[in-house]
């Protein structure tokens, strides 16, 4: 990856948020376990860039995901999705592997926001 094309918004020991100019998207890429603040820093960040540059597609890579919190579950599905869903975003994707211990839970998220979003599992991008 080129990063001189590409803007590293966020790099935080829990995760990195870039801007992927050539795919018009955002990479979300979770490192280890976090919650309150230090999960929401990067949903606040991608929603400025995608409001910057009319993102299209935001891809989450869940290699080191985690199960979320319940109280920062509550937070994204009522403060973060409803202004995604107003956004320029048409497309999500989550990198994950077949075996993955949180594919149950990615896969309820697929069929929630499939209502507003095209939604792809791809275990690369």
């Amino acid at each position: 990856m080129n990063f001189m094309e590409n803007e590293l918004m966020i790099n935080t020991p829990y995760c990195q948020i870039q801007y992927l100019k050539e795919k018009n998207a955002i990479l979300c890429t979770w490192k280890q376990f976090c919650k309150g603040e230090d999960y929401k820093e990067p949903f606040l960040s991608g929603l400025e860039l995608i409001k910057k540059h009319n993102i299209t597609t935001w891809i989450t890579d869940t290699t080191n995901g985690f199960e979320n919190e319940e109280v920062d579950t509550v937070w994204l599905l009522q403060e973060i999705m409803p202004q995604f869903i107003e956004s320029s975003l048409e497309k999500i994707v989550f990198i994950i592997a077949e075996e993955s211990s949180l594919m149950d839970e990615i896969l309820g998220q697929k069929e929630a926001l499939g209502e507003f979003f095209e939604v792809e599992l791809v275990d690369k991008i």
